[in-house]
């Protein structure tokens, strides 16, 4: 059955992470906890689809829904899940009023840890509960009104040690070290300075131009060396490329076209083309990124060693320490010092209206400190009236709740 084929057994739990024991709640691996944790409400569901379906059908419909969600997003589901339980254990909660989990059940648990965790965690905590009930077909009432000023009055209560470091973005003064410290005769080398330029202007994600592992790459959600990417000299003497990526964050299986322009300085069109060059040999089928190796054969690019390289070059200058993400930050950050209007670049990062403004609002407190040297201060006033327009023409709130922010 979809509910327990191929659970993974959970590693010892933490003190903090213990849970009472139950039927509903097998020891399981978090990325299983969605499938495996059940309630009387997903009981009747599994019996409900076995009387309308046959049971191979009924499977194929829980097999589709249970891998409808990344292992990454199931995993950090996980821990919502386990805090709910060990929350309706200590107060008691029959299993029956789990699920569906009435408004006042989700008030009391956003209330017993406020003042404890942070707003971002407690909506990462709601987001999971809400896909648990999804999944298991029962309604959703976290999103009433009551349960959204409980959540707004506890993100304002969250604890200073709850709240993470604003990530710091790559400025150009990372990718110029980079590019000195890179050899453009080493495939490997090369292939890091592509991705360094493409995910910075692009505003990439560096997961949509990288794999996890060297035996993780999948065509369905890795972008290829086939078909490669197109060159165009544009009217104005600048060059182009265009390529296509078969999955994304925000897309997902739609995919997204990646478009980027020539510049004189640190151009990702340039060190696209270098890299191609540089790594004709590797195979049509292998990702984009792909080097050449000294044995004839080839290596894809993956994320830690994509960072890792750029560590050797940033530590000895004591540049601040980054994270994958910064790429995405720093190009967008630059292109918006630039004066790209706001609608250009969240085109460019493919962001949408609303998040394209919560990442504004979460950005403003790093632009003092990561401001390019080669821009007037002023430029950040610029720019807040320029996000303030932005939202009036995008029919966005002023007012955003600390919980999204977060």
């Amino acid at each position: 059955p979809p509910r327990s084929s191929g659970i993974r057994k959970g590693r010892k739990p933490r003190a903090d992470c213990d849970i009472a024991p139950s039927p509903y709640r097998p020891h399981v691996a978090a990325v299983d906890r969605l499938r495996a944790w059940t309630s009387p409400h997903s009981t009747c569901l599994d019996s409900r689809l076995r009387l309308e379906l046959s049971p191979g059908t009924a499977n194929a419909v829980q097999h589709l829904l249970f891998t409808a969600l990344e292992p990454s997003t199931l995993t950090t589901y996980g821990p919502g899940l386990l805090r709910f339980h060990q929350f309706c254990d200590s107060e008691g909660i029959p299993e029956s009023s789990r699920m569906p989990a009435s408004r006042y059940l989700l008030a009391g648990f956003v209330a017993h840890h406020a003042g404890a965790v942070s707003g971002g965690t407690l909506s990462g905590w709601l987001t999971g509960l809400h896909a648990w009930h999804d999944v298991n077909d029962a309604p959703w009432h976290g999103d009433s009104r009551f349960v959204s000023l409980v959540r707004t009055s506890a993100s304002k209560h969250a604890p200073l040690s709850s709240r993470r470091a604003q990530r710091a973005p790559v400025t150009i003064e990372h990718l110029l070290a980079l590019e000195l410290f890179l050899s453009p005769d080493n495939p490997r080398d090369c292939a890091v300075l592509a991705v360094a330029l493409v995910a910075f202007w692009g505003c990439c994600c560096l997961g949509e131009l990288t794999v996890p592992s060297r035996s993780a790459f999948d065509r369905r959600r890795h972008v290829a060396m086939a078909p490669q990417p197109v060159f165009k000299a544009l009217p104005c003497g600048v060059e182009s490329a265009l390529f296509t990526i078969p999955f994304g964050k925000v897309e997902k299986e739609s995919g997204a076209h990646i478009s980027l322009t020539g510049r004189n300085l640190l151009c990702p069109v340039r060190a696209l083309r270098h890299h191609l060059d540089l790594n004709s040999r590797v195979p049509d089928n292998a990702p984009l990124f792909a080097y050449a190796t000294a044995d004839e054969g080839w290596m894809p690019m993956t994320k830690s060693a994509f960072l890792g390289r750029c560590k050797e070059a940033w530590d000895p200058l004591r540049l601040s320490r980054v994270s994958g993400h910064s790429f995405r930050i720093g190009g967008a950050t630059e292109l918006l010092l630039a004066g790209v209007p706001p609608e250009t670049v969240a085109a460019q990062g493919r962001w949408r209206s609303l998040a394209f403004l919560l990442y504004w609002r979460r950005l403003e407190d790093l632009l003092p400190l990561t401001i390019s040297k080669s821009y007037d201060r002023s430029r950040i006033a610029t720019l807040k009236s320029d996000f303030d327009a932005y939202r009036v023409r995008n029919n966005l709130p002023s007012d955003i709740p600390d919980s999204l922010v977060a």
